[in-house]
């Protein structure tokens, strides 16, 4: 389990090292110099015309860092993702290797056991004449037996009963060469994601900590404008973060009046771009189900979030999900977002955001494509409201649900 926390992708490197090189510049909250000073604010301060404009402008700055964050996390969300679907990846090719071996093992033995049978056969020929054949096959190696057990095979002497004995060595003995070599092969594509895959994580850990650092950078900023704000409306840091905060609540409601339609049914499926069909319906999930997942969520709020973390006391976005569910008994497809949209769709489990319910997961996706790669998943708790693991530098918590990027159809786990 260590192993597999530890090594967690191949496919995603260059992916993430072009967002290191890309978090590189400076933040916006150090290197802007629109930024109001303190003096600024003095100076509004004695205007009510330049105070008002003064607080316009901290609004919009406010905002505009809302934006950037977003934009942040969603890289970091990306990235992440990226390293758990190579995971998924690493797995499959784990598994393809145990199977082989496994296999390769049962045929080599199978292999000995007809040999065994072949080798007995030729002393009981040998006191019947032809021992000739029977030293070439006992004490030569694997090409004399070789040639030894074909001319065996050939002589019109042999019974068909001896000669299916030998028909069989050679083919057990053919197989289990091909399983041997189909095994090393295995182990050999294992390796190679196993190895990229520390690559992988390595360069993850370094985009998220770019992108924590930039959050870091902004938020110091955002403590500063907030501050300023609540100087010239003569309140409180406190009470304009709450109000900055109502506000983004607003807009998170204004945006859930036009949700992102669905795409037209028939869709025929892909690994990454499952089929959908609206048109079935889907049976309302099981409420004390759901009420154990939330809960279990719930009682994550204000742990951190830590790429590929399924706690005890850390979270990623979808190993929250995973774990919430797994607290009833259900399983939802595995830890990585991609993993549990296509697992909801292929059981027939997506629902229309139009009707989604408390316990359904919400996914997020370039655009909202529905064929898109998943970045993020957060799970729907009712009101309008979600719970999530966002990104490096935040912990589990609840906001408004966020439309842009949303995926038109929710997952429902149970039902």
């Amino acid at each position: 389990m260590n192993e597999r926390r530890r090594l967690w992708g191949a496919a995603a490197a260059l992916v993430v090292v072009a967002l290191i090189v890309g978090l590189e510049t400076p933040g916006v909250a150090n290197a802007d110099p629109s930024y109001p000073t303190w003096d600024d604010v003095k100076r509004a301060q004695g205007n009510e015309a330049a105070k008002k404009a003064e607080i316009a402008k901290i609004q919009k700055l406010i905002s505009g860092l809302e934006g950037q964050t977003a934009d942040l996390g969603k890289k970091a969300s990306v990235a992440a993702e990226n390293v758990l679907q190579a995971q998924a990846a690493l797995d499959a090719a784990q598994r393809k290797e145990d199977a082989l071996t496994a296999q390769a093992k049962k045929a080599a033995e199978t292999a000995d056991a007809s040999s065994l049978r072949a080798k007995r056969l030729l002393v009981q020929m040998a006191r019947q004449g032809g021992g000739d054949i029977t030293l070439s096959l006992l004490q030569g190696d694997a090409k004399d037996t070789d040639a030894a057990l074909y001319r065996l095979g050939v002589m019109s002497r042999l019974s068909d009963s001896s000669r299916g004995v030998f028909e069989k060595a050679e083919y057990d003995r053919k197989n289990a060469a091909a399983l041997s070599d189909d095994a090393a092969a295995a182990k050999k594509a294992r390796d190679a994601k196993k190895k990229a895959a520390q690559t992988t994580l390595d360069a993850a850990k370094q985009a998220q900590s770019a992108v924590q650092t930039r959050l870091a950078a902004q938020d110091t900023v955002s403590t500063t404008l907030t501050a300023q704000l609540a100087s010239l409306k003569n309140t409180t840091a406190d009470v304009e973060r709450e109000y900055q905060a109502g506000l983004a609540w607003e807009r998170a409601q204004e945006a859930a009046k036009t949700p992102p339609a669905p795409p037209p049914s028939g869709n025929t499926g892909s690994p990454s771009n499952p089929p959908v069909t609206p048109e079935t319906p889907v049976p309302p999930p099981v409420a004390s189900v759901v009420d154990t997942a939330i809960a279990y969520a719930k009682a994550q709020i204000g742990e951190p979030y830590v790429l590929g973390g399924a706690g005890p006391s850390s979270w990623d976005c979808s190993g929250l999900t995973m774990m919430s569910y797994s607290a009833s008994g259900v399983a939802i497809g595995g830890h990585g977002s991609n993993l549990q949209y296509n697992y909801l769709a292929a059981k027939g489990r997506l629902v229309t955001l139009a009707n989604m319910q408390a316990g359904d997961l919400l996914f997020y996706s370039n655009g909202g494509a529905v064929g898109g790669s998943k970045y993020h998943v957060t799970m729907y708790i009712g009101g309008g409201q979600m719970i999530e693991a966002a990104y490096p530098g935040t912990t589990v918590r609840i906001r408004a649900v966020r439309y842009g990027d949303l995926v038109p159809y929710a997952g429902r786990p149970t039902g």
